[in-house]
């Protein structure tokens, strides 16, 4: 698992300008095929940047979750940070190498950190998340990307959502105690303490950033 990490690492250190080249080649190809106007290039290119990265970060995803064993359990994390991210929000990488860096750091600690939580232990972590992650959430959500400005009804709106899926996600949390599916509880807590934490780097970040404006 070391040599897949440090593969990744390798691959990662050359990718944010192997994407962004791979992404103007991809738009450029339709403007000479006549499938989108040159005036468009631009947008198209950054488009296919994000996706190529997002499919990147997936395959890492999945890689890691396959090699360690625990996919099941990574599909449960993922889907409840994802879940919870677009209405919380929070810290955006800078760089496509810094995001693929924390992504594989992020899941790292989690196949090999907590999915090998003793299972007598287990609901100590999962109680203990959620009374970090629910309160984080209710507080801050929803934190904004510093590039894209948020309007007061959009943000009403988010923080509803937020606090309503977050508040649901604890309580299936100590649900899932309660009928003993104690791993399960951990994962969807895990998820939960993500999202959370990101929500708070994001929100004091963008307080620093907003600061020197």
């Amino acid at each position: 698992m070391k040599k897949f990490a440090t593969c990744v690492m390798i691959f990662a250190g050359n990718d944010s300008e192997m994407i962004s080249k791979l992404a103007k080649s991809i738009a450029h190809f339709f403007v000479v095929q006549n499938i989108t106007e040159e005036s468009k290039e631009v947008i198209y290119a950054y488009g296919m940047e994000l996706l190529i990265s997002d499919v990147l970060n997936t395959i890492i995803v999945l890689l890691i979750a396959l090699f360690s064993h625990t996919l099941p359990a990574v599909v449960v994390f993922i889907a409840v940070f994802m879940g919870l991210r677009q209405f919380v929000g929070g810290f955006h990488a800078n760089s496509h190498l810094s995001c693929m860096f924390t992504l594989v750091m992020v899941m790292m600690v989690f196949s090999y950190g907590i999915c090998n939580v003793s299972g007598h232990i287990t609901p100590i972590f999962s109680i203990s998340f959620i009374m970090i992650a629910l309160p984080i959430i209710l507080c801050i959500a929803p934190v904004p990307h510093p590039n894209k400005p948020m309007s007061e009804e959009k943000s009403v709106k988010l923080r509803k959502r937020s606090c309503i899926l977050a508040v649901t996600l604890s309580v299936v949390t100590i649900a899932l105690l309660v009928f003993q599916y104690q791993k399960l509880s951990l994962y969807v807590s895990s998820g939960m303490l993500l999202s959370a934490i990101m929500a708070l780097l994001g929100h004091f970040l963008n307080r620093g950033d907003n600061s020197k404006r």
